[in-house]
């Protein structure tokens, strides 16, 4: 993530420690993140024993939950103070000076920190939801996350203006101030720092956890150093700055239950989460079976399950004969600059996919529909080895050194009636949970309800003609028939795509072929 940064980093940490934490400012910074703390959850534990008690709090809430500056007024009130953020501007400024007001803007603070606090794991719902409340549009994450921390430091960065400036010119991001960005930023926030902890542990510095240590460098960096970001990052390359991904519009992804995956699908919802468990054990999964049984349609809701909820998000490619190394992971591609030819080395579509899930706090899921229909062993590359070791980091054929997030999952698709699953290469193969999917005829059932069209003949003639096929790989699958105008289209359906899928499989059968001609099964499929 840090990059090319890593060596700057390494030489402002430097100087930070030989300038700054054992200064008189530096000493009053290190002891304050445990005293404020202490303080912090004190302050919540005995508002959340009163609202337990169902006590109006309004006052204790907003004077104790959230900062204020160091003022005689407000240590006479009993505020809660801290050196990042005065509450009092915010709220002047927004001119809530209504009871009303107020105790509804209390109510939705302690119920944002209570729910964070005990679901962890929900933090973007619960950053979207409060985001969505009138009062809080343009709440910022720096009025919000020094008592998130305080309640649990290992979940929640203690993120200010400095902290978040810092993080978006190390990670190469955008991340803004809004509240809604703090997952992600939080996310990209803690894997900068676990990237860049073995640079901080070092013998001489304060003894304090790297997410602490980090957020003191970050404030010397701005406050005391004003470090000059702008013209640093005006010198990076436009390849560099191609890598650096916008999140203002990033939205949390809407549920979506294994209950409506299995009505969209047609699937058993035990059946489901086994598939789910499956890809997020292996973190990659194929797809397999005949043509026609939906299984890019199935990935696409996989995909909307794993994600969902979340901030994540997928995209789908295919392959074909001619795709290449140079097409998914990187290559040298000609290019006209000037009048001159030049050759840049471009990343491919997975690396791109990568270097974009890596600002994303939930899970991205790149899908490849006709996986086995492209060169695989020649495509993966030195993807083969990072699909086994997911931990692990290796240098690429032409330079510069890959691994995949821990946020990716994979998902391809395979048509069987192309390549079976046992000429795939064995080394891909078990890296690789494999899923099969058959033809499903409820699934025809279910959508036909709404048409009027009624499917038991048809359905009759498919059963028997694979079982006449006799071949799992070859079966005819039921999204050819998966439209809303069968009943004018069927015709054109069995002739134009079916039979011609049959003429070749019994070339040398015609007797068998005669019999799923069109002119023989007309009459049946209308029964």
């Amino acid at each position: 993530m840090i990059g090319q940064n890593k060596s700057e980093f390494s030489s402002l940490f430097q100087e930070f420690l030989n300038s700054y934490p054992y200064t008189a400012s530096g000493l009053r910074h290190t002891a304050a993140y445990d005293e404020q703390r202490q303080e912090r959850r004190r302050n919540f534990e005995v508002i959340a024993a009163s609202v337990k008690l169902r006590v109006v709090v309004t006052q204790g809430i907003l004077m104790q939950l959230l900062s204020y500056g160091d003022t005689p007024s407000n240590r006479e009130n009993g505020a809660w103070i801290d050196v990042n953020k005065d509450i009092t501007i915010y709220f002047d400024e927004k001119k809530w000076t209504q009871p009303g007001d107020l105790r509804e803007v209390a109510d939705a603070v302690f119920n944002f920190i209570a729910c964070c606090n005990d679901h962890p794991e929900k933090l973007s719902e619960a950053c979207n939801t409060f985001s969505q409340l009138p009062y809080f549009p343009d709440f910022q994450t720096e009025m919000l996350t020094p008592m998130l921390n305080a309640l649990q430091p290992d979940n929640f960065l203690l993120i200010t203006n400095k902290s978040r400036k810092v993080i978006n010119y190390f990670a190469q991001t955008t991340y803004a101030q809004k509240l809604t960005n703090y997952p992600q930023l939080n996310f990209t926030g803690q894997k900068l720092i676990a990237e860049i902890s073995h640079i901080m542990h070092q013998s001489g510095v304060p003894a304090l956890r790297d997410n602490d240590l980090f957020h003191m460098f970050s404030y010397w960096l701005v406050a005391v150093k004003k470090y000059d970001f702008f013209d640093k990052i005006s010198m990076l390359s436009d390849e560099h700055i191609k890598l650096i991904y916008p999140v203002e519009d990033m939205q949390v992804n809407p549920e979506y239950t294994l209950g409506e995956c299995a009505a969209k699908t047609g699937l058993d919802e035990l059946e489901l989460e086994r598939w789910i468990h499956a890809i997020r054990r292996k973190q990659q999964a194929i797809l397999y079976g005949s043509p026609g049984t939906g299984k890019t349609f199935i990935a696409e809701q996989l995909a909307k399950l794993l994600i969902n909820g979340e901030y994540g998000f997928s995209e789908l490619i295919q392959f074909h004969p001619a795709y290449s190394y140079e097409d998914f992971i990187q290559g040298i591609r000609p290019q006209s600059q000037d009048g001159h030819l030049t050759y840049p080395l471009v990343p491919g579509r997975f690396l791109e996919f990568c270097k974009k899930a890596e600002n994303y706090a939930g899970t991205c899921v790149f899908i490849i529909d006709e996986i086995n229909r492209a060169n695989l062993a020649q495509v993966f590359g030195e993807l083969m080895y990072l699909l086994e070791y997911r931990n692990r980091e290796i240098q690429l054929a032409g330079g510069n050194s890959f691994r995949i997030p821990e946020n990716v999952r994979i998902i391809g698709t395979m048509n069987t009636a192309d390549r079976s699953i046992s000429r795939i290469d064995h080394a891909l193969r078990r890296r690789f949970a494999f899923i099969e999917i058959r033809s499903n005829y409820d699934v025809l059932r279910r959508y036909h309800e709404k048409t009027g069209f009624g499917v038991e003949g048809l359905i009759k003639i498919l059963e028997k003609l694979n079982q006449v096929i006799a071949d799992k790989n070859y079966e005819i699958g039921i999204s050819f028939f998966l439209t809303d105008n069968l009943r004018d289209d069927i015709e054109d359906i069995w002739r134009m795509e079916i039979e011609p899928y049959l003429e070749e499989y019994f070339f040398n059968q015609l007797e068998t072929l005669a019999e799923f001609h069109w002119n023989q099964i007309e009459k049946l499929v209308w029964i």
